[in-house]
C-alpha cells in the first residue's frame, strides 16, 4: 500500500525520554501494527462501500422487477397510455442494467473479501500489540520478540498477497489513513 505509515518512538513510549534508545525490533514491530491497523481500516472501508452498492443496484432491481412482474400490474398494462408503456420498458431495462452492474462487479464477494482481509490484518495488528505487551511485561526478551518478527512480517506479505484481489481505491485508503491518524491524536 502506497504510503505506509512510519513508526515513531512516541507511539510506543510516550513517556520515554528523548535519550533513550528504543530497539529496532520493537520499532518494526509497532511499524508492522501500524501497517496492519492501516490496511484493516482500509479493507473495512472498503467493505462497507462495496456492501452499499450491492445495495444500492440489488434494492432498485428488485422493486422494479415487482413493479413489473405483479399481475396487478399486467392488468393495468392494456389499459395504460403510451408513455406508460415506454415508462415499463425503460423500467425494464434500468433493472437489467442495474443486474448486469452488480453481477460484473460482484459487490457482495468484493464485500465479504474485503472483510475477510480486515480481519486478517486485525489479528496481525493485535499479536504485534500482545508481543509488545509481553516485552514490555518482560514476559519476552528482545531476541525472542526478533524470531516472533520474521513470523509476523511473513505473515503480512501473505496477508498482503491476499490483499491483492482485493483493491482498495487511493480516496478508501487516504479515508482510513485520516482516520488512523485522528485516533493517534
Amino acid at each position: 500500500m502506497p504510503g505506509m505509515t512510519n513508526s515513531s518512538p512516541q507511539t510506543l513510549y510516550p513517556d520515554a525520554s528523548p535519550v533513550a534508545e528504543i530497539p529496532s525490533t520493537l520499532k518494526l514491530i509497532d511499524s508492522l501494527r501500524l501497517n496492519a491497523q492501516l490496511g484493516k481500516n482500509s479493507h473495512f472501508y472498503a467493505s462497507l462501500k462495496r456492501r452499499n452498492l450491492h445495495i444500492l443496484c440489488g434494492v432498485p432491481v428488485v422493486i422494479i422487477n415487482l413493479i413489473l412482474g405483479s399481475v396487478f400490474f399486467a392488468l393495468l398494462q392494456a389499459e395504460l397510455p403510451d408513455w406508460g408503456k415506454w415508462l415499463s420498458a425503460g423500467l425494464a431495462l434500468l433493472a437489467a442494467a442495474l443486474g448486469g452492474v452488480q453481477t460484473f462487479f460482484d459487490f457482495k464477494k468484493n464485500c465479504a473479501g474485503h472483510r475477510e482481509v480486515g480481519n486478517d490484518y486485525l489479528e496481525l495488528a493485535r499479536e504485534c500489540e500482545r508481543l509488545l505487551a509481553l516485552y514490555d511485561d518482560e514476559l519476552m526478551n528482545l531476541q525472542q520478540l526478533a524470531v516472533e518478527l520474521r513470523r509476523l512480517n511473513k505473515e503480512y506479505a501473505e496477508i498482503n498477497e491476499r490483499a491483492e484481489m482485493f483493491i482498495v481505491t487511493p480516496r478508501e485508503y487516504e479515508y482510513a489513513r485520516q482516520r488512523l491518524l485522528t485516533r493517534a491524536r
